[in-house]
């Protein structure tokens, strides 16, 4: 017995010690890496350069790659004592013709795009406080900012792919993970976060052709992956350590915080209809036995004030489908909320794989209703047209052909009201008067229409609004 004992504190000794060594070592790693990149004595950094920026969930089918606009000024400055970070870009969208979402500054030429036209350039303001946890992580992603945090969290090394990598775990959930070159740079930063659609995103920042600035190593390319594709690629220019500019450290509470928990309200469109609002627009439709919802936008929080709606107007009847226009994040980004419901997911057949596999990825970080439901979603790919009908309400979906887009977007048409719901076929721009011409989107949308034959009265934008078709064929150059 008193063997065993002794073994067993020889043990813990050891693995004490070996920890203790490990703890040494990487301590020595950031020693290296701090004096070799001049982090010690740098309180804060701006840079500025230029390159390409894409656009996270926005791509024209779920295998492309997000959509690409030029940058033609990026400017970034970081403080690591406040700390925080702020970045400002201006892009252009230069592909023509444009495919995929996130439009910029609108272009007359497509009638895509946002409410003022900048000489088709847009600007964007970006910033990361340790208010939020994925602004923390930004800030601690950046190089040194990494070696900084590496330190204050006690990193482990280990070896990846022949590289020194340090580990730390950040704010008790969120591994991040550094590789050095054998210059004692830091090459890479990986961490994941939560994404209401995608789960444990991988995120990603590479950092590569450094030079000396002062004492302060800096590098000269930096490239940002979201989910594996590239959503920022920047070739620095000029690099200020301890400038004099400072950061306005301000940011919206958390969800959940300050504002209190979403709520939805509904407006009655028709027998059975409803357009209910959470932000933006969803659709109820109620028949004999069940209940279809269009649209699940955003995440989980806001599907389910809509949901909580649903159930208030007609609180008997099962959620029987969800109708998704097109896989783009912002359109679909609550749909496993629904899945969780018990609800079939409806949606045009190319992204039919897309979401079959969403609906099973892990949410670990940030567990979401589906994940914590024993229930295995299903997802039905819809072709040209789909009926949904009880003999008195009707329910019709359409695929608009040819919609740079997304290939994959639907349409809801209600017969018995003559409204047509879209979301993205074209951009109204709310309160723009008269709608912009040439716009090449609104063109596609009205020539769907006249091939489909639809009797369309009323137009009801997912974004917000509604306007008589007779408004939309004007603007498409229709009499």
């Amino acid at each position: 017995m008193m063997k065993q004992k002794i073994i067993g504190v020889a043990l813990l000794v050891a693995v004490v010690s070996a920890e203790q060594a490990g703890a040494q070592e990487a301590g020595a790693v950031i020693d290296a890496a701090t004096k070799a990149m001049g982090t010690a004595g740098l309180q804060s950094i701006q840079y500025s350069g230029a390159g390409s920026v894409f656009m996270l969930g926005q791509n024209p089918r779920p295998e492309a790659p997000w959509p690409r606009f030029r940058v033609i000024k990026y400017d970034a400055s970081v403080r690591y004592d406040v700390p925080g970070l702020r970045e400002e870009l201006v892009r252009i969208d230069d592909e023509n013709p444009p495919r995929g979402g996130g439009a910029g500054g609108f272009v007359p030429a497509t009638g895509q795009g946002g409410m003022r036209p900048i000489l088709g350039e847009q600007r964007i303001v970006r910033q990361a406080t340790p208010r939020t946890e994925v602004g923390q992580l930004q800030i601690w992603m950046t190089p040194h900012g990494f070696l900084k945090a590496a330190a204050a969290n006690k990193a482990t090394l280990a070896q990846a792919g022949g590289r020194r990598a340090l580990t730390f775990t950040a704010l008790g959930k969120y591994t991040v993970t550094g590789t050095l070159t054998d210059q004692n740079l830091v090459e890479r930063v990986e961490t994941r976060i939560d994404n209401p659609l995608l789960g444990d995103m991988v995120v990603e920042s590479a950092y590569s052709e450094y030079r000396d600035v002062g004492g302060v190593k800096f590098p000269g390319r930096i490239v940002d992956r979201l989910g594996g594709h590239p959503t920022l690629d920047i070739t620095v220019g000029s690099v200020r350590p301890n400038g004099a500019a400072t950061l306005e450290i301000a940011a919206a509470p958390p969800a959940g915080e300050g504002g209190g928990a979403l709520k939805a309200t509904s407006e009655r469109l028709g027998s059975g209809v409803w357009v209910i609002t959470a932000g933006l627009n969803s659709v109820l439709v109620e028949f004999t036995d069940h209940l279809v919802v269009v649209e699940a936008l955003g995440n989980d929080a806001r599907s389910h004030a809509v949901i909580a709606e649903v159930k208030r107007l007609v609180p008997n009847k099962p959620l029987r489908y969800l109708v998704n226009t097109h896989a783009h994040f912002d359109h679909s980004g609550g749909v496993r909320a629904f899945a969780a419901e018990g609800a079939t997911i409806l949606t045009h057949e190319v992204n039919k794989p897309f979401f079959e596999k969403v609906l099973t990825l892990p949410h670990r970080i940030n567990p979401d209703s589906l994940s914590k439901s024993p229930r295995k979603a299903a997802v039905e790919g819809v072709g040209a047209r789909r009926v949904l009908t009880d003999g008195t309400q009707t329910l019709e979906l359409h695929h608009i052909r040819g919609n740079l887009h997304n290939d994959g977007l639907l349409v809801a048409y209600l017969p018995r009201e003559r409204v047509l719901v879209q979301a993205d076929a074209f951009h109204p721009r709310p309160g723009a008067k008269p709608y912009p011409t040439p716009p090449q989107f609104t063109v596609n949308f009205v020539e769907n229409i006249e091939r489909l034959k639809l009797d369309v009265a009323r137009v009801l934008h997912i974004h917000g609004g509604n306007d008589p078709m007779a408004v939309v064929a004007k603007a498409a150059g229709r009499p």
